[in-house]
């Protein structure tokens, strides 16, 4: 009899604990989709043509393609973006990157994987700008070149369904005193949405 009982306390203990970690749970999941959901102009295949400004005036241009797809009940973004010069398509930048929310921080998060950097991961923060249509990012890069931490930021300008324009600043210090920029621009391609 006293078994069956201690179950019988068990049992509701576990069901009451459950039923009230669920609705939170639910809520703090419904937060992220609803902050993702902002982000979702960026789904889809797109074609990328991007111009590296560099510090003694070169100017670099490259073309690519990024898909982009939501992932793991639409909490996070994640993307497969390769670019590389016209003449020389075999030797391509590739970067894995994934984006969620991060309710308890109430920002951002962004993770990036590179195909020739693989012993580093880079992370930023970011906020969206409702009113601007902009999801703009920033992170910090210690020794980025074994030498000099980057800081880096970007403006993802969402205001347009066909076209979004990309700056993308970095500076090294101590080497550095002003901003380099990366200004890419992509179109949408012709198949709308991409899985990846």
């Amino acid at each position: 009899m006293k078994t069956r009982l201690l179950l019988n306390v068990l049992g509701f203990a576990v069901l009451t604990c459950t039923t009230l970690t669920v609705p939170a749970d639910e809520a703090e999941y419904q937060r992220i989709r609803q902050q993702m959901s902002k982000l979702a102009p960026l789904i889809g295949k797109w074609d990328v043509v991007a111009a590296s400004h560099h510090m003694d005036g070169r100017v670099t241009q490259q073309v690519g393609t990024w898909l982009v797809a939501s992932a793991l009940d639409d909490t996070y973004l994640a993307f497969q973006t390769e670019r590389h010069t016209k003449d020389t398509p075999n030797r391509s930048a590739k970067v894995f990157w994934y984006i969620t929310f991060n309710s308890k921080a109430n920002q951002y998060k962004i993770t990036y994987f590179y195909n020739r950097w693989a012993s580093e991961r880079v992370t930023e923060t970011g906020e969206y700008d409702d009113p601007a249509s902009e999801f703009k990012t920033r992170g910090y890069i210690p020794l980025e070149d074994g030498v000099n931490d980057e800081t880096v930021r970007a403006i993802f300008s969402l205001k347009d369904p066909k076209k979004i324009v990309y700056p993308y600043y970095r500076m090294r210090s101590l080497k550095e005193t002003c901003q380099s920029v990366d200004l890419e621009s992509f179109s949408r391609a012709r198949d709308k949405r991409s899985n990846i």
